[in-house]
């Protein structure tokens, strides 16, 4: 850990805070630029020593995982500035942190110009937070859905549709058992993965790959699908996760001139 670093980053950090946009009146007679340390400390419900130690540089200080966190959503640290952070105490941050709102953004922006392709954003836990046209097209609208029947997982059991759509739907199954025990392994304390666990276990196909103890990291894979109104659809899926590991760009490539066809 660089003790110094880390005092100076926060310091700076600190002072670049503007106080109106915590509700702390400014007078004439403050002489301290951006916030103070104890009003850093109240903020974030962290001890003002946990504050002073840290900016000291003093050895020895390291501060767990909640305070980090507490520090930077009050700091406003961005999520390249909280890795940053973290990386300077030798510490991992959580996978659940958020991306940040520009970083969102642009991901969105990028998942639009996929069109014809199909393509989804997904959060940590692959279950999908937003959609292109291309795969409303094909895969229909999900804005009614609950969060969990947006999941892959469950929909990869739960979904009559999807089964439909796939005629090779037991390689595609057995595809997703593996991914899910993967990343169920980085995650063995989420509340969520658990309720989808609990949501599709009683599946045979699922248990088959599942009790084989098949592991398989999100790859490229290919799909032909079956679909009633555009008809066959030959595609590849290629999974692209951000630098924050906190979201994915999952896009449903056509694979002939045939399929993109259909798509527009």
């Amino acid at each position: 850990m660089n003790e110094k670093v880390v005092g100076h980053f926060l310091t700076y950090k600190r002072t670049m805070l503007n106080p109106a946009d915590f509700g702390i009146e400014v007078t004439s007679r403050r002489r301290v630029k951006g916030l103070r340390r104890d009003e850093v400390a109240d903020l974030a419900h962290v001890s003002a020593d946990w504050v002073t130690r840290l900016e000291q540089g003093r050895p020895g200080a390291t501060p767990s995982v909640a305070v980090l966190l507490a520090l930077s959503r009050t700091l406003k640290l961005t999520t390249a500035e909280q890795q940053y952070l973290f990386n300077l105490i030798g510490a991992k941050l959580p996978t659940t942190v958020e991306t940040d709102s520009d970083s969102l953004a642009y991901l969105t922006a990028l998942m639009t110009q996929q069109v014809p392709n199909v393509a989804a954003i997904l959060d940590q836990n692959l279950t999908i937070s937003d959609w292109n046209s291309s795969f409303t097209k094909v895969y229909g609208d999900l804005s009614q859905q609950p969060v969990l029947a947006r999941n892959l997982f469950w929909q990869a059991f739960r979904s009559p549709k999807l089964r439909h759509l796939m005629p090779d739907w037991s390689t595609y199954a057995a595809q997703r058992t593996a991914q899910f025990r993967q990343l169920y392994s980085t995650m063995p304390e989420s509340q969520f993965l658990y309720d989808v666990f609990t949501a599709i276990k009683a599946d045979s196909d699922f248990q088959r790959t599942w009790q084989a103890l098949t592991t398989q990291l999100l790859r490229p894979l290919p799909l032909l699908l079956d679909h009633p109104d555009l008809g066959d659809l030959y595609l590849t899926e290629i999974p692209l996760q951000t630098v924050t590991q906190s979201s994915y760009l999952l896009v449903q490539v056509a694979n002939d001139a045939a399929t993109s066809k259909k798509l527009v």
